[in-house]
């Protein structure tokens, strides 16, 4: 699962996918209103075994969301996208293909996790506080 914040900047995100194109599509799908949004032509940067995109998401705080990474067939694609059918001596429209190259959730929240330092998530950041500090530790017992 990958963290992201409801930030407008470009966010990082690095997986290790099944292929590594110079160039995906990212499409993501919200897991409340079932509603997918996709960003074509995204640059894929290759590291080791690892890959990394940088791009700008538009995420609510406190929600879930799948994450696709598709590997599209490029720009010339969109431009000659027919073939010649010779049994019906005509041109035949194709649809383009895409090939899913990493699949993931995403959860989106401002506040600092960090396992390591014992920073968890909380549902109930900033809804409740509790006081330490008691003016005179005085009790009143009513009979």
């Amino acid at each position: 699962m990958k963290i992201l914040t409801t930030s407008t900047s470009a966010q990082t995100l690095t997986f290790a996918p099944r292929a590594y194109p110079s160039e995906v599509i990212v499409s993501i799908r919200d897991n409340s209103t079932n509603t997918t949004t996709r960003t074509e032509s995204v640059t894929l940067t290759r590291a080791n075994d690892n890959a990394s995109i940088s791009t700008t998401f538009s995420l609510k705080e406190g929600r879930f969301y799948d994450l696709k990474i598709l590997q599209g067939v490029g720009a010339l694609w969109n431009t000659y996208n027919v073939i010649w059918e010779a049994a019906s001596d005509n041109w035949e429209s194709i649809t383009a293909s895409e090939n899913t190259i990493y699949l993931d959730k995403i959860f989106c929240t401002d506040q600092t996790i960090n396992q390591a330092e014992n920073n968890y998530y909380t549902i109930n950041s900033g809804e409740y506080t509790q006081t330490t500090n008691y003016p005179d530790d005085d009790y009143i017992i009513i009979n």
